[in-house]
């Protein structure tokens, strides 16, 4: 078939007057319009380019789960404490995407919190304790989505912190507090650690 554009029309061409296209002559023509422009090497520039099959998946972040941990500490809220200092610590690394749904995750992050070690570091010199040693010790596990489980090194997942002691209740119970925030920052940014090596060997 040969395409010409409008100006290589015959110019001479006699113009048909009065003569009246039919509905059924212009739908047919319009159905037919994108045959011929094809045909003739146009393209629609409203054509959407299909996106190349996996090219979505390449580099995208590993997808993990974490699951409550089990708290044996007779800590309050110290599994939420824990909980949240893991997630800020994903959430920080790129190469991670936190869900919510362990069914759709690669990895899937369990495990407990230990009971915790409490022992008087100092004492004072009517022998009342001014200084305590507090031991947090997670126990920490990996589950692939291909199922099977990967226990995280123990030696990195326990840490030591001394905090003031104090006859005001409430101050000792703050000091104690902001010892176990700082311990759950530290053994948070040690699972990560674990987790992205197995993750991402390099």
């Amino acid at each position: 078939m040969l395409c010409t554009g409008p100006d290589s029309l015959p110019q001479n061409t006699p113009r048909q007057a009065g003569r009246k296209t039919s509905p059924l002559t212009f739908a047919v023509a319009l159905l037919m319009l994108p045959g011929l422009l094809a045909a003739c090497g146009y393209q629609s520039m409203m054509a959407i380019p299909d996106s190349p099959e996996g090219a979505a998946g390449e580099g995208a972040a590993t997808r993990i789960a974490l699951v409550a941990l089990r708290n044996d500490s007779p800590e309050p809220w110290l599994d939420r404490i824990v909980s949240d200092a893991l997630r800020r610590e994903f959430g920080l690394r790129g190469r991670f995407e936190l869900i919510a749904d362990p069914e759709q995750a690669d990895y899937v992050l369990r495990g407990r919190i230990l009971p915790i070690a409490l022992r008087s570091n100092s004492f004072s010199t009517f022998v009342v304790a001014i200084e305590y040693k507090l031991t947090l010790e997670l126990q920490l596990e990996l589950l692939r989505a291909k199922g099977d489980v990967i226990r995280l090194p123990a030696q990195g997942l326990r840490e030591s912190e001394v905090y003031l002691a104090s006859q005001d209740v409430e101050v000792a119970r703050s000091n104690r507090l902001e010892a176990l925030r700082h311990l759950s920052d530290i053994l948070a940014t040690r699972g990560a650690d674990s987790v992205g090596g197995i993750a991402h060997p390099e």
